[in-house]
């Protein structure tokens, strides 16, 4: 299968279109499956483009460039790439959406978006237990408990657990010297 094919594929998936949360963030911003279904809309108009990257710097999985409007994913051979390519698009998204949001938040949705992909596919904790993922993963446990009460609502993530996550992002290695760890946003131009 194209790479292109398996990007559209993950983006209008049963896991993705499962996805749902909101953020105190952004005015409390929502997190569905609109939001890949805009960005797999995006990348059939060629508004977005996506390339397959196998030499990523340390602590990278994946990269979205708003700049360009390109999505740089290794190659999509499993669940952890996978949910990679989820996080990137999520940032896509607040990118296409020209939401006026914290790259902090930003990057924090993307893993709490992630860690769900993880959790609803099986993929063990062993295979996606750094640190941030982690800590995401403890948002995204607390979604699948309200997921699971079969409530229809969009529920919000832990307000405590969202900072605690927040504060590990604003101070790791990857984050702390750009945007993120700077309380700045990233690039949102569309």
């Amino acid at each position: 299968m194209a790479t292109r094919d398996h990007v559209l594929r993950v983006l209008r998936g049963s896991e993705a279109s499962r996805i749902r949360f909101t953020i105190p963030a952004a005015g409390g911003f929502t997190i569905n499956s609109v939001t890949f279904h805009r960005v797999a809309q995006a990348i059939e108009r060629n508004h977005i483009q996506v390339k397959v990257v196998t030499n990523f710097p340390a602590g990278i999985g994946a990269l979205y460039h708003p700049d360009t409007n390109t999505v740089d994913t290794p190659p999509l051979l499993g669940r952890v790439s996978e949910g990679l390519l989820l996080h990137e698009c999520t940032h896509a998204a607040f990118d296409l959406g020209n939401v006026g949001i914290a790259a902090v938040a930003d990057e924090a949705a993307a893993y709490v978006v992630d860690a769900l992909y993880f959790r609803m596919t099986g993929l063990q904790r062993p295979r996606w237990n750094a640190q941030l993922h982690a800590l995401a993963g403890n948002v995204a446990d607390g979604l699948l408990r309200q997921y699971q009460r079969g409530s229809p609502r969009v529920p919000a993530v832990d307000t405590a657990q969202w900072l605690a996550l927040g504060f590990f992002i604003m101070s790791h290695p990857v984050y702390i010297a750009g945007p993120a760890g700077h309380g700045e946003s990233y690039l949102h131009n569309g």
